[in-house]
């Protein structure tokens, strides 16, 4: 084996190893450590190039390339396997190493031995730092610290016999000859193989350690939800019952006595007013946790049936005709959440029916295109430009509409249900007056008209069922959301 293909392949092994762990590392962010290998096995690939020229500015220079990569790649092999770097290690050594290769060339130009012999002393010391931590932070990779306690073993002898022959060996350059620096190289190969192999292999550790950790951690989030869903539906059936003797109470109080005093009246309107207050505040909220929490449905909603459920509804709470809607000939659909997306139109038409005078309309257009898009335009109150960042918050209420009764959830509502159905919420104000908000949803594409073939396991035609059921509903008097 002649210097030259050993250099050929120690560089060519140096640059691959250096594309595995960069490409790794681009993957897996959180594996700190293989940044640091990467950068260093590029630097190894540039000082085993230069080690082939044998001028004094460029010996120190691939000398330097070789103490400092060795150092980046043992500290990153260190601290991928849990262990706490020397930051100042490769600085220090960018530092000294050409320092004390200028002096030996300055002192011995013609000897190599003092040379070979330090290269050596470095060398073992740094894979000796990385066998005494793998030794000490690598149990949890067990195949791993075995592999790489070997290699680093066997590679530390080859160094100090290296070092020996180099002083004692009457030739000085005995260790440069053809005899013994390709098998060098090619040692030094194999076990840059080992340890990279050992790499992927505490890589591989890592990985599964992590989405073990995910699993639980995803696990115990779900039986968390699952307790918060149940505390919420005890609390509101708890809350709801107290609420409503104190208001049938109150009502009765009105009813029983014959003729009620104005300051008793009023007092017990009061608490009636009251009662209504803090139960459409513990609706809110629990509708909010809800469009938080829960689970949405893959059910196909028709959109429009969603509109004109609602304005029937809004009808009864408002003056009728308030609400001016356009809708398209042929009904978009959407997956997700009836009820939620319910939820979250009829706030936003309810938000612009109550910040809007009450002999104005409010317009609500739906667009069917590669997108379904939901506008609500008002003439109200509009939002102070420095706040709309704002809207969608918890709690949040714009400093224009502070004089109006509200919870500040309606809003952050409709922005959480939205999230959660991948959608968009964009709110601007109209120049002439209001605002618009416009809320955007995937569009589900449908089959021919009639074929009631199933949609991803939905059938057209049940859908179509569900809305007419919802219709009789309706027309009962029962309530759409």
């Amino acid at each position: 084996m002649d210097t030259i293909t050993a250099l050929i392949f120690v560089v060519t092994l140096a640059v691959a190893n250096s594309i595995a762990a960069f490409l790794l590392w681009r993957v897996h962010r959180n594996l700190r450590g293989l940044a640091q290998v990467s950068v260093g096995y590029l630097i190894l690939a540039v000082g085993f190039v230069l080690l082939g020229v044998r001028v004094p500015m460029v010996i120190i220079i691939a000398n330097t390339a070789m103490v400092v990569a060795i150092a980046i790649v043992t500290e990153g092999m260190l601290v991928l396997a849990g262990g706490r770097p020397l930051r100042w290690l490769a600085p220090v050594l960018a530092v000294l190493t050409p320092l004390l290769w200028a002096l030996m060339l300055w002192l011995e130009p013609e000897d190599v031995s003092i040379r070979v012999a330090a290269a050596s002393l470095i060398y073992a010391a740094l894979y000796g730092r990385l066998l005494w931590g793998t030794l000490r932070y690598g149990g949890r990779f067990s195949a791993a610290r075995t592999c790489m306690t070997i290699s680093l073993s066997i590679h530390i002898c080859v160094l100090m016999a290296r070092m020996v022959t180099a002083l004692v060996h009457p030739d000085p350059n005995f260790v440069f000859s053809a005899a013994v620096q390709p098998w060098f190289m090619l040692e030094g190969a194999v076990m840059m193989n080992l340890t990279f192999y050992s790499v992927m292999m505490m890589v591989g550790t890592r990985m599964d350690e992590d989405l073990k950790e995910r699993t639980h951690s995803l696990m115990a989030e779900q039986r968390m939800h699952g307790q918060l869903r149940q505390f919420l539906s005890m609390l509101g059936h708890e809350l709801r019952t107290p609420l409503a003797i104190i208001d049938r109470s109150a009502e009765l109080s009105l009813e029983l006595l014959d003729r009620p005093r104005g300051p008793v009246a009023q007092r017990l309107d009061t608490i009636r007013t009251s009662v209504e207050r803090a139960r459409n505040l513990m609706d809110n909220l629990l509708t909010a946790e809800r469009a938080e929490l829960a689970a949405i449905h893959g059910d196909l909603v028709d959109i429009t049936q969603v509109v004109r459920d609602l304005m029937r509804v809004l009808g009864q709470k408002y003056t009728e005709g308030r609400i001016q809607a356009v809708l398209p000939t042929k009904a978009p659909f959407v997956r997700g959440d009836r009820e939620m997306l319910a939820v979250a139109i009829g706030n936003l038409l309810d938000n612009a029916l109550k910040f809007s005078p009450a002999n104005q309309p409010v317009h609500i257009t739906v667009n069917d295109a590669s997108m379904v898009d939901i506008t609500v335009r008002d003439s109200g109150i509009g939002v102070p430009v420095q706040q709309i960042d704002q809207i969608g918050q918890r709690f949040f209420r714009a400093g224009n509409a502070r004089a109006i009764p509200g919870t500040g959830l309606g809003l952050s509502i409709v922005k959480a249900v939205v999230d959660r159905h991948h959608g968009r919420l964009v709110l601007n104000n109209r120049p002439e007056g209001g605002t618009v908000v416009t809320v955007t949803l995937p569009r589900q594409p449908l089959p021919c008209p009639g074929d009631g073939h199933p949609i991803h396991g939905f059938n057209v035609k049940a859908v179509i069922k569900a809305n007419s059921d919802r219709e009789r509903r309706l027309s009962d008097g029962s309530s759409a959301f």
